[in-house]
């Protein structure tokens, strides 16, 4: 038999949200798919709902917790079922992004400055005249942090959006310094801490707030 070609194969819940149709319908196909998929009778009711309360996830997560769903549920999934992977993977992505940040630009999240050779006279120049050295990394300006990880770091720094930097500066990850006794307990203590407060402003964002 002949093999597949990435085409045939293709995500099919892909295809419903690369359309052009309005979000709502595209949801709407897409539980109705996986009804059919599932072997489950038609529910309108169900469809509705699901469309109304998925609508704030992107569309490629939503393809690919469709499809992961379709592939392996032998029963009909609750909407945890395909929202906690995507909830879980976001949350991932954020705290990469974030830790990534603090190791450049600090707890204050200010420019990382541009980093030269060393300073250099050239031939006949006078005792105090140097020329900069060659430019070996240019300067980082810091990103604007996105709405959501701003309101998630507030929460976390009970308030303040530099405390919550601070904070989220103590992992190990992030640029804080510890034995190694202790870095294990801190990254887990900052990450439970993260977490819960991430999942404050994306339910909050979720909820349009």
């Amino acid at each position: 038999m002949a093999k597949q070609t990435e085409t045939e194969s293709k995500n099919l819940f892909l295809t419903i949200f690369s359309g052009k149709e309005p979000k709502i319908k595209q949801l709407q196909c897409a539980v109705a798919l996986l009804r059919e998929t599932l072997s489950q009778p038609e529910n309108p009711r169900v469809v509705e709902l699901w469309a109304q309360m998925l609508v704030g996830f992107g569309n490629e997560d939503l393809a690919a917790a469709f499809n992961t769903v379709a592939l392996t549920s032998t029963r009909w999934p609750t909407l945890g079922d395909i929202t906690a992977p995507i909830l879980e993977a976001e949350y991932a992505a954020d705290l990469a992004w974030l830790l990534h940040g603090l190791r450049l630009h600090k707890k204050d999240w200010h420019d990382r400055p541009a980093v030269y050779g060393p300073e250099y006279r050239k031939p006949g120049a006078e005792i105090d005249d140097w020329t900069k050295g060659p430019l070996l990394e240019a300067a980082i300006p810091a990103p604007p942090i996105p709405p959501r990880l701003v309101r998630a770091l507030q929460v976390l720094g009970a308030g303040t959006l530099p405390d919550g930097l601070a904070e989220l500066a103590r992992h190990p990850q992030g640029g804080g310094q510890w034995d190694v006794v202790d870095t294990g307990k801190v990254k887990f203590q900052v990450e439970r801490d993260f977490k819960a407060a991430w999942m404050m402003a994306r339910r909050s964002e979720l909820a349009g707030k």
